[in-house]
Order: structure tokens, then C-alpha cells, then sequence
């Protein structure tokens, strides 16, 4: 157990969740290998997966429960929760059994028993911040500095934990911050608050966070659309798909709606996406010039909504980033995909019908025009697909890794 305690002890702890936190960290997790920086990673539920796709280890919270005074019966705890839980396919029954023991028993101790039983029962998971675990690991091993994303549970308790030990930490907002402002923006969360951009760290400013704590750095993850070739990708994809010089495309990028939104009280429209493809394909039907590429989300588990002659639906497969690349105008409701696409500074149309909008305000950060919804979006549509502008990168430097990496690297040697 000294072993792993000693895996953090003096080093640089980044904290994540997988998905779009860990798409984030890992870039900065490589940059931080580059330099010689010591560092070790606390991967929560699939984010172990995701690092070591791109050669890195992360530890579990499993690696240090039962080194944590107070912490001893957690796993046991976590046993019994995981009975009523779904397996994941990426994440181990003991990592599992780990996270939720955690965060009962932090709940516990910061509630009592019965509250705790009774937070649990109505919330779930969602009601677990367990600083207090956290407090305690950082008591038995004091990393260097603790970095993470805005993710409201254990990154967030890692975080405010940090904070109270007065250990230098640092937080990359990975896209708007829609929700997360509200802790992210409390004084003394982080000592250095790293954002997409001027107009989320406006956000910040006007909650009165420091001119010194926020910083324009950009996401890492996004990193990636530097090294994309698009007028080539482009000019390969027309060519394979026979498209002439003026035929315009245009690309749908779905998303599930589910029937509310997982932390607000918004109702949604599980059939939104299906009924904002037939619109499309029925409002551009009569145009020879137009191709339309229909793409859904991955955990879209349903049949093609619509069809046409000039129709067709992408699949997995297919490289998102070449559609991106090949298109003339991008459809969205709030994936970051339009973020990703108006990086690239492709036309981006936001439809803001779903309950997730307000999440990713494309418009609001300069990468989109917004349509209150679908019909009002077709001329919008129209007037995009019909813009000859310049395909290629924004006015970005894509080197958001190397300056949180530069910012990690100070506050770890103290030099701030």
C-alpha cells in the first residue's frame, strides 16, 4: 500500500473521469511525460480505458481505498450498491465496487446514516462529492499539485479538497461551463482556471473570479484538429463520393434527447432527432445540388429516420473528422461536434430545441448561428451552404496541451 501512496506522494495527480475529461487530461498527461514531469493519474470509472489507448496508466480508486484511514469497509459497501448497478463493460467489478464505496461512506461521514441512506435512494450516484475521501489520501500522500476538469463529483471533491490542503491545483473548463460555473466559480477553487476561450472566460470574470485565476488556453482535446489537412481531406472525400465542384453538403450530427435533463428540471423530446432529420430531408428534397449526410451518436441505437436520393447515413466506421472536413455547413443541437467544426471555422447551425442547448451556446462562444428551431433554420442553412469562405483553422494555436502543461509545471515547482 506504500507503493501506491508513494505512486502520488510530491507528484502532479491529474483526477478524471473518462469521455470528454479524460479527451482533455490526456494531452496534458503526455506533454507532462515529454518535459520529465512527475505525475500519476486517478482514472474514475472508464477513463483507465481511455488513457491506456493512448499509452498511459492510470490508477483506481480501488489502488488506494484501503489505504485511506475511515475507508476500510467501503469496498464491502460497494459490493452491495453494484448488486442494483449495470456492469460497464470498461470498468472492473472491484473499481466499481470502489467508487460507489467511496462515495456512500464520504456521504455517510459528512451526513450520517440515515440521511445519507436517504440522499442516495432519491439521487443515486449523482449525490456523491466525497472530499472528505479525498482530504484523507492527500493527508497520507501530498501530490504536488492536483489537476482535473469542471465534472461536478469526485473531480470536483478532489478539487475542494485540494483547496482545503492548500495544495496548488488547477482546473481545465473544457467547454462553456453551463452548469459547472456555479462551483468552478467559488472563491478559492482553483488556483488556475483554464478556458476554451475570451467569451467563457468572460463567464468567469463576471462572477467576480480573479483576472490572475483565468486563463484562455483552449482544450486539449481539440488539440488534434491542428494536424488536419482540410482542404485535402476535403477535395478526397468530394472526389470519392462524386460530388461535383458545386454540389453542397450537409451534415446532420444527431444526439440522444432523453425525456429530462440529467441535472436541471427541462423536460426534453426523445423525439426530437428523429423529427428534425425527416425536416431536413423533406426541406432540401427538391434541391439536385445538396447532399445531405445524416450522422448519429454512438448510443443512437435506431434505424435511419429518413431517406432520399442524394441521402445517406454515416456510420461509425467512417472518420468524423473527413465529414467535417468535406462539409459545407454542420447541423446540430448541441454536440461538440459544431464546436469542433466552428474550430475549423466550417458553418455551423445550432438548433436550439433540445434540453442540451443551453449546455453548448455555439453562438454565444462565436462558432455558430443559433435557429430558435428547425424551420426557422432552414434559411439558415441555406445562406451557409451557399458562403464561399475559408475552410481551415480558426484563429487558435491548437497548443492548448503545452500551455496547461506550462501553467501545471509552475504550480507543481511552486512558481507562481
Amino acid at each position: 500500500m506504500t507503493d501506491l501512496l508513494d505512486s502520488i506522494r510530491g507528484k502532479v495527480l491529474l483526477v478524471s473521469y473518462g469521455g470528454g475529461h479524460a479527451a482533455a487530461l490526456a494531452p496534458v498527461a503526455l506533454d507532462l511525460q515529454r518535459r520529465g514531469i512527475p505525475f500519476a493519474i486517478l482514472g474514475l470509472t472508464t477513463a483507465p480505458a481511455y488513457f491506456a489507448r493512448h499509452g498511459l496508466t492510470a490508477l483506481g480508486i480501488a489502488d488506494f481505498v484501503n489505504s485511506v484511514p475511515g475507508y476500510e469497509t467501503a469496498c464491502a459497501i460497494g459490493r452491495l450498491l453494484a448488486a442494483d448497478q449495470p456492469r460497464h463493460a470498461l470498468v472492473s467489478a472491484s473499481e466499481t465496487a470502489a467508487y460507489l464505496g467511496v462515495g456512500y461512506k464520504a456521504l455517510e461521514i459528512a451526513l450520517g446514516e440515515q440521511e445519507a441512506r436517504r440522499r442516495y435512494a432519491a439521487l443515486g450516484r449523482q449525490i456523491f462529492r466525497p472530499v472528505d475521501f479525498f482530504q484523507r489520501l492527500f493527508e497520507a500522500a501530498r501530490p504536488s499539485a492536483v489537476v482535473a476538469t469542471s465534472a461536478p463529483r469526485s473531480e470536483r471533491a478532489a478539487m475542494e479538497a485540494a483547496a482545503a490542503a492548500r495544495i496548488p491545483s488547477l482546473c481545465v473548463v473544457d467547454l462553456y461551463a453551463s452548469a459547472e460555473i456555479e462551483w468552478c466559480a467559488m472563491k478559492g477553487y482553483a488556483d488556475k482556471i483554464c478556458v476554451l476561450n475570451d467569451e467563457v472566460a468572460e463567464r468567469f470574470r463576471t462572477r467576480n473570479v480573479p483576472e490572475e485565476c483565468v486563463v484562455v488556453t483552449g482544450n486539449p482535446a481539440f488539440d488534434r484538429l491542428g494536424q488536419l489537412d482540410v482542404a485535402a481531406i476535403r477535395e478526397r472525400y468530394r472526389s470519392e463520393h462524386n460530388l461535383a465542384q458545386d454540389d453542397q453538403l450537409l451534415l446532420w450530427i444527431s444526439q440522444p434527447e432523453p425525456a429530462s435533463h440529467p441535472s436541471s428540471s427541462s423536460t426534453g423530446d426523445p423525439a426530437l432527432p428523429v423529427r428534425i432529420e425527416k425536416y431536413l430531408a423533406n426541406a432540401f428534397e427538391a434541391d439536385p445540388g445538396v447532399h445531405i449526410v445524416m450522422r448519429l451518436h454512438p448510443s443512437e441505437d435506431r434505424p435511419p429516420a429518413a431517406s432520399g436520393p442524394r441521402l445517406r447515413y454515416s456510420t461509425a466506421v467512417e472518420p468524423l473528422d473527413t465529414l467535417l472536413c468535406a462539409a459545407d455547413c454542420i447541423v446540430t443541437c448541441g454536440s461538440t461536434v459544431g464546436l469542433e467544426a466552428g474550430l475549423l471555422r466550417i458553418p455551423v447551425v445550432q438548433i436550439m430545441e433540445s434540453i442540451f442547448s443551453q449546455d453548448l451556446p455555439l453562438a454565444d462562444l462565436g462558432f455558430a448561428l443559433a435557429a430558435p428551431n428547425t424551420q426557422h433554420a432552414i434559411p439558415l442553412i441555406r445562406d451557409a451552404l451557399n458562403t464561399s469562405g475559408t475552410r481551415g483553422h480558426a484563429n487558435t494555436s491548437f497548443n492548448a496541451a503545452a500551455h496547461v502543461a506550462d501553467l501545471v509545471a509552475d504550480l507543481a515547482s511552486g512558481d507562481t
